[in-house]
């Protein structure tokens, strides 16, 4: 039996106005969203940033085996990982969630609309970023307000193979390595923006912490 599925849903960020918070969504939480926030974590390490990941299934489940192993490699324990459930109706907290299928975003959009400017697949947020690369001192979650509510609806019709990041679970470790060196890329580029002077970035000084 897996642990109570509600013993411990993600609802908000549960930060200050001071911080800019980013959720990760997949579908289980037991290796595409825990390995973003990982990632995302070590980048922004020391920087005004919250991150927390979850799923849209139940909770209690650990990352498989192959996860584990080829986590190790990259520098990340998640021997101990056990997934958590999005609160799907009490997101609105967070200044962007960022999902790893069109999928998912369709999912927390049909819970609430209200989150629409703000859902993103990961490589959408990344290009999305590169195409509207937010003002300086202008808060994150304001300029997605303004920016996101315009964005096509089509965003997130059907599959993409431009958007949709493969769910590993019962692959090989190979396709775990993929899957990592993907999503470091992803929010390389990311950071790229919102770090101010990020090395190689070509929007530098970008605020967007609160």
């Amino acid at each position: 039996m897996w642990g109570s599925p509600y013993a411990d849903e993600v609802r908000g960020p549960g930060v200050g106005r001071d911080v800019t918070s980013i959720l990760f969504v997949c579908t289980a939480n037991m290796c595409r969203s825990v390995l973003a926030e990982a990632i995302a974590r070590r980048r922004f390490a020391g920087l005004p940033f919250a991150f927390a990941s979850a799923g849209l299934i139940e909770g209690g489940r650990p990352m498989p085996p192959n996860g584990v192993l080829v986590s190790q490699e990259w520098g990340f324990d998640m021997s101990r990982h056990v997934s958590r459930r999005a609160d799907v109706r009490n997101l609105r907290d967070w200044d962007v969630i960022v999902t790893m299928s069109r999928k998912h975003v369709r999912e927390l959009v049909a819970s609430d609309s209200e989150l629409w400017p703000r859902v993103f697949t990961l490589p959408q947020f990344a290009r999305w970023l590169d195409e509207h690369p937010p003002r300086r001192h202008v808060l994150l979650r304001e300029w997605i307000e303004q920016e996101g509510s315009e964005r096509p609806r089509s965003d997130m019709i059907g599959a993409s193979p431009e958007d949709d990041i493969a769910d590993p679970v019962n692959d090989p470790p190979e396709a775990w390595r993929e899957l990592v060196a993907g999503l470091t890329h992803d929010i390389d580029r990311i950071a790229g923006h919102l770090i101010p002077g990020v090395r190689g970035s070509s929007r530098l000084g970008r605020i967007a912490s609160r």
